[in-house]
């Protein structure tokens, strides 16, 4: 009797720590195909949410959730969808998990429809659909970075691996990563690269490679063009056809097949990808994080008309390459252990080198002092533009500071503006005394 009472008082500890656990806020997230908003399911309650503006969620209507759906979620949730071709049921899976869920619109039941046991070891794999079938490729996982090729096999209800015929990229991860329909190729390129469990710091192997599909092979096609890989961040979004690459006064559109690159370039607008990017068709828009904005529209064929040819993608290499590096590996047999990124995604506080620049000049401010307008118009560099373009470009670069130390550290309005006394026009710049204890050691 002892016993069953023991056993019964740990199931109900179970069952505690499972409803603490599941009973916040988690979603399955994608991008609603008839209004171009965002929608998603409430895993807790089943209900069915669409955005009617940025950040304001309307409820829609209400689906039954299978027992199944709250087991082995990790605590922070990223996923895929596609949706079929009716659009009444919708396939979502969750990042480097290998579970695979069906929502059915039609019969409001979402249910998990894989058999998956091994999971953990493709955390930011590419995911993407070819001839019905869902892929993943890449990722990182078990202090390792993974360069497997899998699918979803619709039969046994488990992903299956594929193994090329010869050698491919070392890693796949966090770069220049998507499948062309029309190539019926896989690229990547870009990746980053690193030693687990060693000081080393992490770098971009700048080659781009394609796997064909149809004769289950790697090809390495060369090395992406330096102008991509210096810029100081890389927002990259993926529609099939073209990367599409952010970089603040300039976006960059990329088509792998043709070998050919295009940019913008605009001292009028901002082009920032955001957290989070949805793409549907010719389409992408960007959040800052999955409950906010600001959001951005972006037209892929609207940024082509207005592009300039830049040069091509990638450089080729010679042909011996490959076999000398592939030689050279093989003689030293060397093992390469990688750095483990955690199944819980942190996310990581990086400002550019202009950002940078202006909160080291706010953070060796003391007392009540503060910067001018003037003042900040030098450290941007926006001496030379317009007033109005000076006002802009300063008001767009300190929401985007605050927005980033928002989410990070949770304080909102970091930089405090407040008007001078001398002339309304103009205002005085300063750091918050919380912003300015939190940002220690980070700038």
């Amino acid at each position: 009797m002892k016993v069953i009472q023991q056993g019964l008082c740990v199931l109900f500890l179970i069952f505690v720590s499972t409803t603490k656990l599941y009973g916040g806020s988690k979603y399955f997230t994608w991008l609603d195909p008839h209004f171009k908003t965002r929608a998603r399911v409430d895993l807790a309650s089943g209900q069915i949410f669409n955005e009617s503006s940025l950040g304001n969620w309307q409820f829609s209507s209400k689906i039954q959730l299978e027992s199944e759906v709250l087991l082995h979620l990790p605590p922070s949730l990223s996923n895929h969808y596609f949706f079929s071709s009716n659009l009444r049921k919708l396939i979502i899976t969750v990042d480097g998990t290998g579970q695979v869920f069906e929502l059915n619109f039609d019969a409001k039941l979402l249910h998990r429809i894989d058999k998956t046991f091994y999971s953990g070891y493709n955390f930011g794999a590419d995911v993407f659909e070819r001839n019905g079938q869902i892929y993943s490729v890449g990722g990182v996982g078990f202090w390792a970075y993974s360069k497997a090729i899998t699918y979803f096999d619709k039969n046994t209800l488990e992903w299956q691996a594929i193994r090329p015929k010869n050698s491919g990229p070392e890693t796949i991860f966090d770069g220049y990563q998507g499948y062309a329909k029309a190539a019926d190729k896989f690229y990547t390129g870009g990746s980053e690269e690193g030693k687990f469990l060693e000081n080393v710091s992490l770098s971009i192997n700048p080659d781009i490679y394609a796997y064909d599909f149809k004769n289950n092979t790697w090809q390495l096609l060369g090395e992406i063009n330096p102008e991509l890989l210096k810029q100081p961040s890389r927002e990259l979004a993926w529609n099939g056809n073209f990367f599409v690459q952010f970089s603040r006064e300039k976006v960059y559109v990329i088509d792998p097949v043709k070998n050919a690159v295009f940019v913008y370039k605009s001292s009028k607008e901002q082009f920032q990808g955001g957290e989070y990017r949805l793409v549907s068709g010719d389409m992408i828009y960007s959040y800052w994080d999955l409950e906010n904005g600001p959001l951005s529209k972006l037209s892929i064929k609207d940024i082509q008309s207005k592009a300039k040819y830049l040069g091509p993608f990638y450089i080729e290499k010679p042909h011996w390459i490959p076999y000398a590096v592939a030689l050279l590996a093989f003689i030293l047999l060397i093992s390469l252990l990688w750095y483990i990124k955690r199944a819980k995604k942190v996310k990581e506080l990086s400002f550019d080198e202009q950002e940078k620049v202006f909160l080291q000049a706010l953070m060796a401010l003391s007392g009540d002092s503060f910067l001018s307008t003037v003042e900040v118009n030098d450290l941007l560099g926006l001496s030379t533009k317009s007033l109005e373009n000076q006002r802009r470009i300063r008001l767009n670069t300190i929401a985007q500071i605050n927005q980033k130390i928002q989410v990070y550290f949770k304080i909102k309005k970091a930089i405090d503006r407040n008007p001078s006394p001398e002339d309304k026009r103009l205002s005085r710049y300063a750091l918050t005394s919380e912003a300015m204890k939190a940002l220690k050691g980070y700038i």
